[in-house]
Parts: C-alpha cells; structure tokens; sequence
C-alpha cells in the first residue's frame, strides 16, 4: 500500500510544483487510505445484483481504528465482526461509500447480505455484499462504480494487484475497465484547503475517485 500512497503523493507534488503551489504540500489531503477490491455478482440470466467489496485499510488507519476499539473493549478480545457491523451502519448513509450508475443515473443500493471484518498483516481487513435494488440487465445496460469518501479525507484506490471483475456463469462477454481522475489545479487546491475550514460538497470526493466501467456483450 505504500507504494500507492507514495504514487499520490508524487501526483500532488507534480501539480505544485508546476504551478507554485507549495502551501498545498504542506496541508496535505487525503489523511489515510484504503485499497479496495471490486467484485459484480451475475447471474446466470446476466444480470448483475449485487456487488462484493474488500477493503484493506491501510497502517495509519488501522492504527487510529485499533487504538478506539481497544479503548471501547476494555480489555476484552476485539470482535471484529462486530466492528465491521458498526462500521457498516455508519456508511449506510452514504452509500458504503459507493456510487453506481447506468446511464449516468445513479442507482438505489439495497441492503447487505453478508460482513466480516479481521486483522491481516497489522491490516485492518472489511468484506461485505451489497444487493442493487434493481438488478441491471448486462446486455442492454453499461454499469459504473466509484468508491469514495465524499470528504475526500480517506481515498479508495482500487487494489492494483486484483482488478475490479465480474464473477458468475454468463461473465465471459464482459469487459471492465478503470477510469482514472482528472482533478484540475483548482481541485488540488481545495482538497489542501480543507484542512483550514473550507466546507466541500456531498460529491467532493468523486473528483478524485477511480470509476469501474463495466460493458456485456
């Protein structure tokens, strides 16, 4: 995961660099990061209903996540799941941090079927399985996924060793693609603001996130 974060890093200091725009070294964003494994579900009449994901938390956020549970379990041993449980009814409101789209609309997410959460590595690790609330149709339809922190204060990179698929019998006419952002000079520079008290909007962090492009034949 360094690796990735180091390749943020260089991104940023590029676009300073560039234009002079040192102060946004110094008030850096994001904080923390997560690497992320997409998975679409089809079934076997090609449709995709759900969507699996594994999160790996990189070593600063794990720290930070491990210090608290440890404080609230008092001694006890960690529950994991439990903490993937709490974790996941505090993203519920923002989508788990996941936008999809067909056609440019943004689809309602349904509910998740399946949790786990364990400690791999001095890495935190969170699963779970989120149905769409309408299965799309693969053959007359493209699907987009993007996930992000709208504060942009984590970023959600796609794990470079294990693309974004898609998983079931009726797949093998599909092809998935991920597009990188383009944040301009402007974006860099109210990410680095944020720090200092500048209010983004709900869709601030999708300036920055990786999309999952997905087409079926």
């Amino acid at each position: 995961m360094a690796a990735r974060v180091r390749s943020w890093l260089d991104r940023k200091r590029l676009a300073c660099l560039a234009f002079s725009l040192l102060p946004c070294l110094v008030q850096s964003h994001p904080h923390a990061w997560i690497y992320v494994e997409s998975t679409f579900l089809m079934s076997a009449d090609g449709y995709v209903n759900a969507i699996e994901q594994h999160w790996n938390y990189d070593n600063l956020l794990t720290d930070v996540l491990l210090d608290d549970m440890m404080r609230e379990a008092s001694g006890q041993a960690l529950d994991l799941d439990q903490w993937a449980h709490n974790t996941l009814q505090k993203l519920e409101p923002k989508n788990y941090f996941l936008r999809v789209q067909t056609d440019g609309v943004t689809l309602p997410l349904g509910e998740v079927v399946q949790f786990s959460g364990d400690l791999r590595d001095d890495e935190l690790h969170l699963r779970f399985t989120v149905m769409l609330a309408q299965p799309i149709k693969m053959a007359t339809s493209d699907i987009e996924l993007a996930v992000f922190d709208p504060s942009f204060y984590i970023e959600v990179l796609q794990h470079p060793d294990t693309p974004p698929r898609v998983q079931g019998d009726s797949a093998l006419g599909c092809e998935v693609r991920l597009k990188y952002p383009e944040p301009t000079t402007e974006d860099f520079l109210k990410a680095a603001a944020i720090d200092s008290g500048l209010e983004v909007g709900p869709q601030f962090g999708a300036l920055f996130a990786e999309t999952v492009q997905v087409h079926c034949e």
